[in-house]
């Protein structure tokens, strides 16, 4: 699985090969930029392309403690 960050223009932000550091990264992202936080996303991808499930906004992804 590609775990793929992108910003709202579509440009690549970031990528992992693992969900935990991929949704660590928009935590990150929604803590430090609160207002791009509905801006950014996570969308995962299969070895072969295909999307798998539905784009995970920062602003939907609990802070860490």
């Amino acid at each position: 699985m590609t775990y793929s960050i992108f910003d709202s223009t579509g440009n690549l932000v970031e990528a992992f090969t693992e969900r935990g550091p991929a949704l660590d990264y928009l935590a990150g992202v929604a803590q430090a930029e609160p207002a791009a936080a509905d801006e950014v996303y996570l969308v995962a991808q299969d070895d072969t392309g295909n999307f798998v499930g539905e784009p995970v906004y920062a602003s939907s992804v609990s802070l860490p403690a």
